[in-house]
């Protein structure tokens, strides 16, 4: 009988008071063992992004440097300045009978080519394939069968090869003539231009069956000097 009325000598403010810590702890014993047996999934975790620079605001150096690592486009490159052919008025000598005595006589020619060698060669090649300038009444010297083998215009002069052809047939005034007509024809471009001649790749020295004495190299002050028509 004592303990029941001490029980309920306690203050009803400390009996509500435990309660709520009953509840409290038996609330949070569930809440734990709840966790326990429903984990929650990890929260995923995303990878930071990276945006591209934009063309021009980043690596200029680097996006020029490509751009002239370009080639060329074909429209863009320039031609050749000296691919270009050329047109120069030059001329072709003839043999011309004046009362009897045989003079050189010049045909106004326009050479093309793209530097002087390739002129040259043209002018030759007209001296060579033709019997003459009816025109002017001029005739050549140079025997039909003769051809051009080589001709090139070098620092210490003009260098032509002909085939042996040039020293078939004719006298004394043929042979010097001819030889005349190879010596003005190739210095038309350069009058003071000293001439080397060479017959199947050998320097000439004599020419024709009279032996008619060549000096290498050959000038057409030489010519003068040396030879008479």
């Amino acid at each position: 009988m004592d303990d029941k009325n001490s029980l309920r000598r306690i203050p009803l403010s400390i009996l509500m008071a435990l309660g709520v810590v009953v509840i409290t702890s038996g609330g949070s014993a569930a809440w734990f063992t709840w966790r326990m047996l429903n984990p929650q999934p990890p929260v995923a975790e995303f990878p930071s992004l990276e945006t591209e620079p934009e063309i021009g605001s980043e690596f200029p150096d680097t996006l020029a440097n490509s751009e002239a690592s370009k080639p060329a486009a074909e429209s863009d490159k320039q031609p050749d300045a000296s691919a270009t052919s050329q047109e120069t008025p030059s001329q072709v000598y003839w043999l011309k009978n004046a009362d009897g005595r045989l003079i050189l006589t010049p045909e106004a020619v326009t050479l093309s080519g793209e530097n002087a060698s390739a002129q040259l060669e043209g002018a030759m090649q007209r001296l060579l394939s033709k019997s003459g300038n009816p025109a002017q009444d001029a005739f050549t010297a140079i025997p039909e069968a003769t051809q051009l083998l080589a001709l090139s215009m070098e620092e210490d002069g003009v260098h032509i090869d002909l085939s042996a052809n040039f020293q078939d047939g004719g006298g004394s005034a043929s042979m010097i003539g001819r030889l005349g007509q190879i010596i003005y024809t190739v210095t038309a471009l350069e009058p003071n231009a000293p001439v080397w001649i060479s017959v199947e790749s050998k320097p000439l020295t004599l020419l024709g069956g009279e032996g008619l004495e060549i000096s290498q190299p050959m000038t057409r002050q030489d010519f003068e000097e040396f030879f008479e028509l």
